[in-house]
């Protein structure tokens, strides 16, 4: 009920039988009116005649699909709210569904009591929400100095990396060679609650097949030949801390059980020593640039390490997809190798801004350490770059076509904040909905504590930076 004690009218509309009869059940009980048509067209005709105060409407329907619904629903009655619900939104779609008005877009298969029917109370008359600015961040999870996101992929991201730290679970990491893997498991580490123990990394493909055991699990003396000595090995160095496998789709299948009953009973033994399990408590961070899943199919992954490798899965973007952020890394890169940014042409600039960059920040830091050399303390030029950047001038066009609606809604806010100067009614307006609406999604995502720390960011950048077609951030990146 509202507060003149109406009861709120919601309208269900879905040409699938099955799913709407289901919704009405699941929203039976709760104090509303529900209706249900199936049939669009004559669900257009009732929001021309009946009023209603919110309208669930699916996207992909035969005769009328969610968006033109949506542009009738507004027409016809402005203060109703909508949702669409939709199993394969695309970017645009979603933006656009926002744009007309749409107060949330959830992505089936969805819960209806953990994620609807939150959303219907908050829409009917929730509670209040925190504006961003009133939570703020820890005292001690500063902004990571040195890590470059203005781009939407890597704001998406930290996002995601903000929660995921503060857990102990295990991550995979999965992104291209050379985008950054290890520095964002650098990060989880340093968001996390095992921050002030030991971080380990270890390059999985580094190591040969018949060392890897002793370089993860220890030996004791005499072992195998060569051992001289005792030595733990980086699982009991990384105890109460965080071990960081990198490649791992490189560890052979003979260790992949031994690695699996580590993780899964927090014990394993040394080599020469079967009888005296070692215990530790180690946080796993595993990366791979490679298609564990395919392996998996392909039997050259166990499907039950895989599993526990992959209770979170987090993807860091390739460089093409986060191109708002090469000017700056450019910028990092000529810092480090002890040269002004303005050593660089502004023909040179525009020709690593249209790369492809295949190989990623790694292969755009080798770029200009070669341009540094071919131009001999003169102006870096077009010439002075590698023979690839300087033949490869086109770059791809397109978003990422595989972001999930949570990226998107992420992506979509932290834009629209930024772009506001973080006032949360002003960024409301970009996005076509109301600043309850925008309150709603901030909390929904748990956005308030990091977009504080982003206005506090981009104000230390205003006063910081120097002037070039906007505020850069004065501090380098290592992603």
């Amino acid at each position: 009920m509202d507060r003149n004690g109406s009861r709120r009218a919601i309208l269900i509309i879905d040409d699938d039988p099955l799913v709407g009869r289901m919704l009405v059940r699941s929203l039976t009980g709760f104090g509303w009116d529900l209706e249900y048509v199936q049939d669009p067209e004559a669900a257009a005709e009732r929001i021309e005649t009946q009023r209603f105060d919110l309208v669930i409407t699916d996207f992909k329907m035969a005769k009328l699909d969610g968006m033109e619904m949506l542009e009738r629903i507004k027409k016809a009655q402005p203060d109703c709210e909508a949702v669409i619900v939709s199993g394969y939104p695309s970017v645009e779609v979603v933006r656009r569904a926002f744009k007309l008005g749409a107060a949330d877009f959830l992505q089936k298969p969805f819960s209806p009591k953990d994620e609807l029917i939150p959303l219907l109370k908050f829409l009917l008359g929730g509670d209040d929400l925190e504006a961003p600015g009133e939570a703020m961040a820890d005292a001690d999870s500063e902004w990571p100095a040195g890590f470059v996101a203005n781009s939407a992929a890597m704001r998406s991201l930290l996002v995601r990396l903000r929660k995921v730290g503060r857990s102990d679970a295990t991550v995979l990491l999965q992104g291209e060679s050379g985008s950054g893997k290890s520095e964002v498991a650098s990060l989880l580490h340093a968001f996390g609650t095992r921050k002030s123990g030991p971080f380990v990394r270890v390059n999985c493909a580094a190591i040969p097949d018949n060392l890897i055991e002793a370089e993860l699990f220890g030996h004791t003396k005499g072992a195998f030949t060569g051992a001289d000595r005792s030595r733990q090995g980086v699982f009991q160095a990384a105890d109460r801390g965080t071990l960081f496998l990198d490649e791992i789709g490189e560890l052979p299948l003979s260790l992949q059980p031994k690695l699996l009953r580590a993780l899964e009973q927090g014990e394993f033994n040394r080599i020469g020593d079967p009888q005296n399990p070692v215990r530790v408590n180690v946080r796993l961070i595993a990366a791979s640039n490679r298609d564990l899943d395919d392996m998996v199919q392909r039997s050259r992954f166990r499907q039950d390490l895989y599993y526990r490798l992959n209770v979170v899965a987090l993807t860091v973007p390739p460089l093409r997809d986060r191109r708002e952020d090469l000017d700056e890394l450019v910028d990092h890169f000529l810092a480090v190798a002890g040269a002004a940014r303005d050593v660089l042409s502004e023909a040179a600039r525009e020709a690593l801004r249209a790369f492809e960059w295949p190989g990623n920040v790694r292969e755009l830091r080798n770029a200009l350490e070669h341009a540094l050399i071919m131009a001999e303390d003169k102006p870096i030029q077009v010439g002075d770059l590698p023979d690839a950047v300087q033949h490869r001038p086109s770059v791809p066009t397109g978003g990422r076509d595989g972001a999930t609606l949570e990226e998107i809604e992420i992506r979509s806010i932290l834009e629209a904040m930024a772009a506001s100067g973080y006032n949360q009614t002003h960024a409301a307006a970009l996005l076509g909905v109301t600043r309850r609406v925008m309150g709603y999604r901030i909390k929904k995502y748990g956005l308030a504590a990091e977009l504080e720390e982003l206005r506090r960011l981009d104000d230390r950048r205003a006063v910081r930076a120097p002037s070039r077609g906007g505020s850069r951030r004065a501090s380098p990146d290592r992603a």
